[in-house]
């Protein structure tokens, strides 16, 4: 299926010019809780009722989702740059190091040096993949990656090296994963073990920018040239190209959604919204009714701005500010953290974003306006 430009319905959204303008909240005014990293966030985890977070100078931190005790914090050498949590046991690749620690306790329980920067981990049924690579300085580009296969008690069983970074590193249904490449081939990479790695290339030869794995297995890969292939299975559907890069990808039911470096957002039911900001991070989220909310975060220079915006449509329902980069947002039962470049996290839970929706709507003093938000929640309740 292609997706074609010319057809989408494009709008600003409350970042943009327009007369149509939305009161901007700090972020701290919807947060249930906020905590400190020390440094600048790298990567966020919610699992269950943890909420992990890895910081570029190598704290790694686990807090209770519901309380906001500590429930441990460790020091490592970072950056802290992926986490995965399989089995009671959280996997962080961090500087050139996989690490596997007691989800319970943060004690580590074995580590082991990679190639390189170690870039992913995942996990699936006691095997645990990670992925590193080597950045020449020389030529400033990636030289090589590899892909390596552990045992959950990190015995090495088997590697694979290849001349192209991933950009994006996930889990396939068969056991092995699928890696997104940036040039020289582009393309996918399926590794499996006992199986040499498998190149499959993509229509047109657009580097890989972006990915993410949804809910309904389907792989999302953004690329440089603004395009979006959709992998389900053997098939993959590519759409035309955008007005610039894929910063940013996620899913939401059966659509996608992808953030691009000119502010744009785009779906995949054909509508786009746009605003001044390079998109930062992209993720579905609570609306603080019922359905999907989509988080947008975009850095303009001084200050980020965070938009939710109603996945069926577009239509911003809350924009928020705050004073650092934003570039992580993780979402799961209905709570979303957002880690920025102070080192600080923000909770934020359905309940509470909910609240403050409906102060929106009675601040607002615009009746037109107020109407339209009115009936925008009615729809998302009933929907």
């Amino acid at each position: 299926m292609a997706f074609q430009p010319d057809s989408f319905t494009r709008k600003p959204d409350s970042g943009a010019t327009g007369s149509d303008t939305m009161t901007v909240h700090a972020l701290g005014s919807v947060a249930s809780l906020e905590r400190a990293l020390g440094s600048a966030c790298t990567i966020l985890r919610i699992d269950g009722g943890d909420l992990l977070a890895g910081s570029q100078e190598g704290t790694l931190a686990c807090w209770s989702v519901d309380s906001g005790s500590e429930r441990w914090r460790i020091g490592m050498t970072g950056p802290i740059s992926d986490l995965a949590v399989s089995d009671g046991r959280v996997y962080a690749a961090a500087s050139s190091d996989l690490h596997a620690l007691d989800a319970s306790s943060g004690e580590v329980i074995w580590s082991h040096s990679l190639e390189g920067a170690s870039d992913y981990v995942q996990v699936w049924n006691g095997i645990v993949w990670a992925a590193s690579s080597v950045y020449e300085i020389d030529i400033s580009d990636y030289i090589e990656s590899t892909v390596w296969m552990f045992d959950s008690e990190g015995s090495l069983k088997e590697h694979w090296t290849f001349p192209e970074r991933a950009w994006h590193f996930g889990l396939h249904d068969d056991g092995g994963v699928l890696l997104g490449l940036g040039r020289p081939r582009c393309g996918l990479l399926r590794i499996r073990s006992g199986e040499r790695a498998s190149h499959h290339p993509l229509v047109g030869s657009s580097p890989v920018t972006a990915g993410a794995c949804d809910s309904e297995g389907r792989i999302l890969i953004g690329h440089s040239d603004g395009s979006v292939s959709v992998v389900v299975g053997s098939a993959t559907e590519v759409g035309e190209e955008w007005s610039s890069p894929v910063r940013a990808i996620c899913g939401s039911n059966l659509d996608w959604l992808s953030g691009h470096d000119s502010g744009e957002v785009v779906s995949s039911r054909g509508w786009a919204i746009s605003a001044p900001g390079a998109v930062e991070s992209l993720a579905t989220g609570p609306s603080g009714s019922e359905g999907d909310g989509i988080w947008v975060s975009r850095w303009k220079g001084a200050t980020s701005s965070v938009v939710i915006v109603d996945a069926t449509d577009g239509s911003v329902l809350l924009e928020l500010e705050h004073g650092h980069r934003i570039r992580h947002i993780q979402s799961a039962d209905g709570n979303i953290a957002l880690g920025d470049s102070s080192g600080r996290i923000h909770l934020i839970e359905e309940g509470v974003l909910s609240r403050r929706l409906e102060e929106v709507v009675g601040e607002s003093g615009d009746d037109e306006r107020r109407s339209r938000l009115m009936e925008r929640l009615r729809q998302l309740r009933n929907a």
